[in-house]
């Protein structure tokens, strides 16, 4: 039916508002900006929050997303006859020979995370995908079979492992099964009125049928930024990145001086979870100031790059294997002491699994996945600062009752103890306690309290034994950030 720019998507809503919202969306391009289109668009279909936790389904194809269940949850008709949304996250349906890269990254990450069962099912899927054989792949031909670069070609020794691995388990490539074709056809028959689906993806092939299809029936929303170095696609960059400033500042209150926003394209480039992640901890630095100084941007990034303490956080409560490892390296580099890099780490994952007990709790009853920043501020902040003080009040009823303190609570004489169980520590700042709660969504209950676990031991490892440091804390990283 459309093809529109992620620039248009509040002008599609409202003009849809008037009339109706068609039964298929692709969203492709940039990561942070089809999330975010995806969150705007099932605001603007199931409006009621309470709605969305059981009529709005994700589906993860790269991880445990088979499209016959796909298929199966799209044509069942809401029990309440109610709009219903499944969205198809992370598609591979547009994987080909010359897109198939980071379906292959994927494949690597999970083998160097030491889970070959986990890799194997992802090569294995990939080379159906690509029609390909364990006999099609010889040393001489890995290269050209897979697409991989010349520059990458050194660097195939563990894609030769991970063949063997396969041949001694005796797993085979599965059938090839066009699950394009499957959807293709589901699309054309229609669906269950009210029943939508999203399918969301970083890679596409306009020439594949399935895309046209889906022009057809439905709409295409374009997220994806230049990714070259020449002039006009760093001019676009630019221009994003000076749009999605204004919008954080705007929603914080905020406004930037242009010299801090050309420091920040100057030491971060076009990184976009990057800069969205360092605008965070601008907002957070300022605190109730409203303007963000170039020499605000200054003291925030040097500290970044000499403290990438806040990088490791971050990487762990995002899962990301690769990043984790990369600034545990950097930190033991810089002269980070192993203890304080593990503390940190653990004080993440505290954070995380409070705001578990939060959502758990009679107060969190209205948070789900994937809302919105204004609902959050709006719906969940004053909840967070009344469990804040109601677990703040119960520490310190814990430990006076432990100093024998017996005096009733609220009464004045009575010792009242800081604690660091606070999950909003600046409430007047809720967008940093946003991305936690986010985060948080990367993770179950029981994930971090075995991550808990896990800690305790690296704690005990460090401290009694005579392994090196590094490698104990890698694999403690390796751990946690474990896909299940």
């Amino acid at each position: 039916m459309s093809e529109i720019n992620y620039q248009s998507v509040k002008d599609y809503i409202k003009d849809r508002a008037k009339t109706s919202f068609d039964p298929v969306y692709l969203i492709f391009g940039e990561e942070y900006l089809y999330k975010q289109v995806v969150v705007s668009l099932v605001n603007a279909i199931i409006v009621d929050p309470s709605k969305q936790k059981h009529n709005y389904e994700v589906v993860r194809q790269k991880e445990d997303g088979r499209l016959v269940d796909v298929l199966e949850r799209i044509n069942t008709y809401s029990f309440f006859s109610e709009k219903k949304i499944v969205e198809l996250r992370d598609a591979t349906l547009f994987v080909s020979r010359h897109n198939n890269e980071k379906l292959l990254n994927k494949v690597k990450q999970a083998f160097e995370n030491n889970e070959p069962g986990k890799a194997s099912n992802f090569f294995l899927n990939l080379l159906s995908r690509l029609n390909l054989g364990l006999e099609d792949l010889s040393d001489n031909t890995i290269g050209d079979k897979l697409n991989i670069s010349q520059e990458q070609l050194h660097d195939i020794d563990w894609i030769k492992k991970l063949i063997a691995y396969c041949s001694d388990n005796r797993l085979s490539v599965p059938e090839a099964g066009d699950d394009a074709e499957r959807l293709k056809s589901a699309i054309e028959n229609g669906f269950p009125k009210d029943n939508f689906l999203f399918i969301s993806t970083d890679t596409i092939d306009k020439r594949k049928g399935l895309y046209k299809t889906i022009k057809k029936f439905g709409t295409v929303i374009d997220c994806a930024v230049a990714k070259g170095n020449r002039k006009v696609d760093r001019d676009e960059q630019r221009r994003f990145l000076l749009l999605h400033m204004k919008q954080l500042a705007k929603t914080n209150n905020k406004q930037v001086d242009p010299r801090a926003f050309d420091l920040m394209v100057k030491m971060i480039g076009f990184d976009l979870r990057g800069f969205s992640s360092n605008m965070e901890k601008l907002i957070d630095y300022v605190g109730v100031r409203e303007t963000i100084t170039v020499d605000d941007a200054r003291a925030v990034l040097n500290r970044l790059r000499q403290d990438p303490i806040y990088e490791i956080t971050g990487a762990v409560s995002e899962k990301d294997t690769l990043k984790a490892l990369y600034y545990l390296s950097s930190l033991l580099s810089s002269g980070y002491h192993y203890l304080q890099i593990l503390t940190a780490i653990t004080n993440q994952i505290r954070r995380l699994l409070l705001i578990k007990g939060f959502v758990e709790s009679s107060y969190g009853g209205d948070w789900y996945s994937g809302m919105s920043f204004d609902r959050f501020k709006n719906l969940i902040i004053p909840s967070v600062r009344k469990y804040d003080k109601a677990l703040s009040a119960h520490v310190s009823d814990q430990k006076n009752l432990i100093r024998g303190n017996v005096e009733p609570a609220g009464s004045k004489t009575k010792k009242k103890d800081a604690t660091d169980l606070i999950i909003a520590k600046n409430p007047n700042n809720p967008y940093p306690v946003y991305q936690m709660f986010l985060r948080s969504e990367n993770f179950s209950k029981k994930e971090l309290c075995g991550a808990f676990e896990i800690l305790n031991q690296t704690d005990v490892k460090l401290k009694t034994t005579a392994q090196t440091p590094r490698f104990v804390l890698e694999e403690a990283l390796l751990a946690i950030c474990r896909k299940t």
